[in-house]
């Protein structure tokens, strides 16, 4: 079974959302979690690989998580929108 592990930045960046946003996350994030332990992902959140050890989470339009593989777990390492994302991957290729 995989884990999921916010980083402390990622953990900074939920405490700045609005209430509504933290909430949205934090469903969002136990609902993937039960659904990687059953082995069926959620169509409705747009898990994707975006390169060989990242993956991408969407939640809506506008809000994202980007996380990375570690083993059989995974890491959660920020939020944001589609360019906070794109901005992540190109700083943190080799991380």
């Amino acid at each position: 079974m995989r884990q999921l592990v916010a980083s402390t930045h990622f953990r900074k960046q939920l405490k700045r959302l609005s209430a509504r946003d933290q909430q949205q996350v934090t469903t969002a994030l136990k609902e993937f979690l039960a659904a990687l332990a059953a082995g069926q992902l959620p169509m409705g959140y747009g898990f994707k690989k975006i390169n060989h050890d990242k993956y991408e989470l969407r939640l809506d339009i506008r809000l994202r998580i980007a996380m990375k593989a570690e083993g059989d777990t995974l890491v959660c390492h920020l939020i944001g929108n589609h360019e906070d994302v794109r901005r992540y991957l190109r700083d943190y290729r080799d991380t």
